[in-house]
């Protein structure tokens, strides 16, 4: 149990760092291209699009090492399945087709509160990202001083 715990909190603290950095990547990016106020449905649709498949290339990325790690030490039998389970219990989708060992059922839930967790920055910061499009320097949504 000692040892998942510990490999539970090196797989979160990658999480972590792999959402951290794609969220930063795309404050950057907004910044250096926009003011982030929407001039048209077009245009604020485009960049939405955008930063939604960033992050949720980011969470693929961290079911990615979840999933890998899975396959490493033989807690599913393929690293394709490995994915799968990963991306299941991540999202908290729990379809329970496949289950892990007793053992490792530890390192499962924690990767299912992290994915909860992780899903929930990238929710926010998504909300954060909206409101400044559709509010202006003005605090006010209609966007009048």
């Amino acid at each position: 149990m000692l040892a998942q715990l510990l490999y539970g909190a090196l797989l979160v603290a990658i999480t972590v760092a792999i959402n951290g950095l794609v969220l930063i990547g795309c404050i950057k990016r907004l910044r250096l291209e926009h003011d982030l106020t929407a001039t048209s449905f077009a245009h604020a649709t485009l960049m939405l699009s955008r930063l939604a498949t960033w992050v949720v290339l980011g969470h693929l990325g961290a079911i990615m090492v979840w999933g890998s790690f899975y396959a490493w030490q033989g807690v599913v039998t393929s690293v394709e399945l490995g994915f799968y389970f990963s991306a299941v219990t991540y999202a908290t989708i729990g379809y329970g087709d496949i289950v892990p060992p007793e053992s490792w059922r530890l390192l499962a839930a924690m990767e299912g509160l992290t994915g909860i967790l992780m899903c929930t920055w990238s929710g926010g910061f998504f909300f954060a990202v909206v409101s400044r499009m559709y509010l202006p320097a003005t605090g006010n949504l209609d966007g009048r001083r």
